[in-house]
């Protein structure tokens, strides 16, 4: 199946399926609506805190999960310096706990502490917004809990948060955690633990077309990504994911991956 055939039936599926802000999104991602537009409805969903509510019309309360959410979607059409991005930058930092971490719970499992605090530091360090301490803060907690037995084998939040975190915070470890980041990565991937799609979510996270450790290529990870999309049009979500988002993200990764700027 070629790449237009493959994000022309995931358009059809999000239009039918998706909220009026993952249309939005979607057809801003593809060109073919202006982003002003996408701009506008986040700017419907965001409170006076600087949260953003669900984009899925789900009615979930704004927080954390859904400004994270929010905050990605921003910097993937490259809008890390607007408003609307300033706003939920002073939220999320706010959010943050003294040790640096973010999470949805106050007492939540060690990996879950990791996994939030490598995706949002590394938004956060998109922006020009978030102050260099708030930063340093993530790094340290990050830095403090790194092994090479957490990222060894099919641990991918592991991976996907010190890659995500680590390719955009200065860190003395990102040279030995990225190399092994990599290399579990594509073993992952290889061994078919990891999904086509959870595999260039790492590299989308990171915003680099290679990661050290890892031989990993558009030419092999697009075809593989087009191969699990299903019938209708979608691609299988996360166990914590919906279709939907599961679909907007394989199309980025897809469009990243035509153009090898991931």
């Amino acid at each position: 199946m070629s790449l237009e055939v493959s994000i022309g039936r995931a358009h059809e599926f999000v239009a039918k399926q998706g909220s009026r802000t993952d249309i939005l999104f979607l057809e801003a991602l593809l060109r073919e609506r202006p982003v002003e537009e996408f701009l506008t409805s986040l700017e419907q969903l965001q409170d006076v805190r600087g949260a953003i509510a669900a984009m899925d019309e789900s009615g979930e309360e704004a927080g954390l999960a859904s400004t994270a959410r929010a905050f990605g979607r921003l910097l993937s059409l490259g809008f890390g310096d607007h408003p609307v991005t300033e706003r939920a930058c002073a939220f999320l930092c706010r959010l943050q706990a003294a040790d640096g971490a973010w999470a949805l719970t106050r007492d939540a499992d060690p990996l879950e502490r990791i996994r939030w605090t490598g995706a949002i530091g590394g938004f956060l360090a998109g922006t020009p917004f978030a102050r260099s301490s708030v930063l340093a803060a993530a790094e340290e907690f990050m830095a403090e809990r790194w092994s090479v037995d957490l990222v060894k084998g099919s641990n991918y939040d592991p991976i996907l948060a010190y890659t995500g975190l680590l390719t955009q915070v200065p860190s003395e470890l990102a040279d030995t955690a990225l190399q092994w980041c990599g290399r579990e990565l594509e073993q992952g991937f290889r061994n078919q633990v990891f999904s086509p799609l959870a595999t260039v979510r790492v590299f989308l996270r990171a915003g680099v077309p290679a990661l050290p450790g890892a031989n990993l290529e558009a030419a092999e990870l697009a075809p593989a990504l087009i191969a699990c999309q299903r019938d209708d049009g979608s691609w299988p979500p996360d166990e914590e994911g919906n279709p939907v988002e599961a679909t907007l993200e394989a199309v980025e990764g897809l469009l990243r991956l035509s153009s090898s700027k991931l």
